[in-house]
């Protein structure tokens, strides 16, 4: 099994990660967030013209976590897949290509994204992600990033990279 013969979305779940990276990856998800005073993170990987969201911290993790499908020309994550640029984005309601389509089915609100690129073996395979969100319509003040919060996840995702690529690689051993 190559790693290049699998769609990055299929590493996870087909063997190729093993589940003590799957682990590592998911605690490293979970801390950095804590870092940067922020509940809620994802791993998104590229399956054909989605990202697709397989792992996950916070409490809206478990409701979107394996099931949700982020088109990839909509929203802010697909546009960081496509340009490879990350975003720290501190005003979603008012940026053009925030997609709510995940807010919707989650009856929340994203005030605040760092969105950062996930490049395996060259490739730009994903993005990893961090939001503050509240209840839909709440009046709580919102919650932002800065640039500091940034390099924690581009720290994040080169780890992650690595760790990808090291456990598909020893799968094609």
């Amino acid at each position: 099994m190559e790693r290049q013969n699998y769609r990055p979305a299929e590493w996870l779940d087909d063997g190729l990660v093993d589940d003590v990276t799957r682990n590592l990856v998911q605690e490293l998800l979970s801390r950095s967030a804590e870092r940067v005073r922020a509940q809620n993170t994802a791993l998104w990987l590229s399956s054909g013209d989605h990202l697709d969201a397989l792992l996950g911290s916070g409490p809206h993790a478990a409701h979107f976590v394996g099931e949700f499908r982020q088109p990839l020309d909509r929203g802010i994550i697909s546009l960081v897949y496509a340009s490879g640029q990350p975003v720290c984005e501190n005003a979603i309601s008012s940026n053009p290509h925030h997609s709510r389509l995940l807010d919707q089915r989650l009856g929340i609100q994203t005030d605040a994204m760092v969105a950062v690129p996930l490049v395996v073996g060259g490739e730009i395979t994903g993005v990893v992600t961090c939001v503050h969100t509240r209840p839909a319509g709440s009046d709580q003040p919102p919650a932002g990033f800065g640039a500091t919060d940034l390099h924690e996840f581009e720290f994040v995702s080169a780890c992650i990279a690595r760790l990808l690529e090291a456990a598909t690689a020893a799968e094609t051993l």
